[in-house]
């Protein structure tokens, strides 16, 4: 199959969304088909000489750079990478299937003809941090089959009426660059991880109130935050930071923790929480919807309400104090975790566009 992902943008940083695409592109190309992903400068057409002039010339400057185009994810070398000026229909190549990745993709998508493939649309999250909710609802009505990521979604499809034209798979870990390298028994230092994101869902005012509460308890937590962006002056001195971690960055990190916060208010799925999880870290989360898909409360993770960094800091000294919960609940996260493979999530997909092809 010649396979089309439309994102709504090109990013020069990681970002969890993303990554899930290029994921995807990555093993369908291994599979034998055809995988293009195109990053459009802008939505729409802009007006404007100057501004037509930079949308045209835009990917030039980006190829000159003297690193890979997406320098934060190995991608596949068969992936064709595409940068154009905007969604219009003839910037977009005819396929067998072509992907929506965001709500306001999915309008263009939606107006494409037939022989640009047919039409899916994969969402991660309910977009309302990112558009209007009208919006944002309007696209789940589109006459696109959506593939959702977590249950919550699913249920919330269905209940706009899309139930036929709904498919839930979950995605994936990449095991081999996400595991235990510290045994969980071993780690002696009180060390909690944890991401920051400047998006206010993400919930890291949240979580650094709750770390400062829990350090009031416990004197010996030591902390250690990562992130796209520049350490933001919220974050206190004694807390380590580190921008843009590579990889293998990123499993030390994980490895050199106990625990694992995730205050996030809304997540589509929670892919730092689960990434952790893997690594060996217990999880104290925010009980937004996405985690659920994975996280169960007093089995593999300590929850609390989402926007109460005062609970937060509570389930966070439980598991500081009480280490034989903090190793029960990580050693039991990391077993379950291991159910969400790519595989699984690459053959439902696959199986799936191919089935769709069929009809």
């Amino acid at each position: 199959m010649k396979i089309t992902f439309i994102l709504p943008m090109y990013l020069d940083s990681p970002s969890g969304g993303f990554k899930v695409v290029y994921e995807y592109a990555n093993r369908l190309q291994s599979r034998g088909h055809s995988v293009t992903v195109v990053h459009p400068r802008n939505e729409a057409a802009q007006r404007g000489t100057i501004q037509y002039v930079k949308s045209h010339l835009w990917k030039y400057k980006l190829q000159l750079k003297q690193r890979p185009l997406i320098s934060w994810f190995d991608l596949h070398p068969g992936v064709r990478l595409l940068l154009m000026p905007d969604l219009r229909e003839h910037f977009i190549p005819d396929g067998d299937t072509i992907i929506a990745t965001a709500y306001n993709t999915a309008f263009h998508v939606d107006s494409y003809p037939a022989r640009k493939g047919r039409k899916f649309y994969l969402i991660q999250s309910y977009e309302t941090w990112q558009g209007p909710e009208e919006r944002v609802r309007a696209s789940w009505s589109l006459p696109l089959h959506k593939v959702v990521v977590s249950r919550w979604l699913l249920r919330l499809a269905q209940s706009m009426g899309e139930a036929e034209r709904v498919t839930h798979i979950p995605p994936g870990l990449e095991f081999s660059q996400l595991k235990i390298s510290r045994p969980i028994s071993e780690r002696q230092a009180a060390r909690v991880g944890m991401l920051a994101h400047p998006n206010k869902i993400k919930g890291t005012r949240d979580g650094l109130k709750a770390l400062e509460i829990a350090r009031e308890r416990v004197p010996a937590l030591q902390a250690v935050m990562f992130g796209t962006s520049s350490r933001d002056v919220e974050i206190p001195s004694w807390i380590e930071y580190v921008q843009l971690p590579s990889p293998g960055r990123l499993l030390e990190i994980y490895n050199s923790c106990r625990i694992f916060l995730h205050p996030s208010w809304i997540e589509g799925w929670g892919l730092p929480a689960a990434e952790a999880m893997a690594c060996g870290c217990a999880l104290v989360a925010a009980a937004n919807e996405g985690v659920h898909e994975f996280a169960r409360d007093g089995q593999n993770a300590l929850l609390a309400p989402i926007k109460r960094p005062d609970a937060l800091a509570e389930r966070l000294t439980e598991a500081l104090v009480n280490d034989d919960l903090r190793v029960r609940i990580a050693e039991s996260g990391h077993q379950q975790i291991q159910r969400f493979t790519w595989d699984r999530a690459v053959n439902s997909l696959e199986k799936l566009l191919t089935e769709q092809q069929a009809r």
